[in-house]
């Protein structure tokens, strides 16, 4: 291939002509672990057991992993949107900028999609996780926090970690 930027990149060991290893077609990641996520229909989230039926499946094995923050979209019906958006590296104390930097973000993507009443659904995904523990609260608090700030509305907060799960804000 006579690509330049290609030929800036001669020590790839090619998966495909053309492209990084790890990288099918199209450059994209085809081995990485978020790649096979199973992005169920939207469905209402009309009461805090549909929250952790639509998370858990979405999150599967990551549920026993480090600290993360998955983020997840409904429309103004709550109905789930086909977007999702894992924050992994997450700190385990929020702090308040950082909270604020997130859902500023997430502020400006319900806005790209054009869903100016749609809403957050976060989940505080950490492998001892799962329950009203002193991290998860006080990441309840923060995002709380930060999305009455920036007027964004949030359905629900969940905590769910390696052997349980719970809704602690809806």
């Amino acid at each position: 291939m006579t690509n330049a930027a290609y030929d800036d990149w001669q020590d790839w060991d090619d998966d495909e002509p053309g492209w990084p290893p790890g990288l099918g077609a199209g450059g994209l990641e085809d081995d990485g672990p978020d790649d096979d996520l199973p992005m169920p229909p939207g469905g209402r989230l009309a009461e805090p057991d549909d929250v952790l039926d639509f998370l858990l499946p979405l999150i599967g094995p990551e549920r026993a992993g480090p600290m993360a923050l998955w983020c997840c979209f409904v429309d103004g019906d709550d109905v789930t949107l086909p977007l999702v958006l894992p924050i992994s590296d997450m700190p385990m104390r929020p702090d308040r900028e950082l909270a604020t930097n997130v859902v500023e973000q997430l502020r400006m993507v319900l806005e790209h999609q054009l869903v100016p009443d749609g809403g957050l659904v976060l989940a505080v995904v950490r492998r001892a996780g799962g329950d009203r523990g002193e991290v998860e609260l006080a990441w309840v608090r923060a995002l709380q926090h930060a999305a009455d700030r920036a007027d964004v509305r949030v359905r629900a907060i969940a905590a769910v970690g390696r052997d349980r799960a719970r809704v602690l804000r809806w």
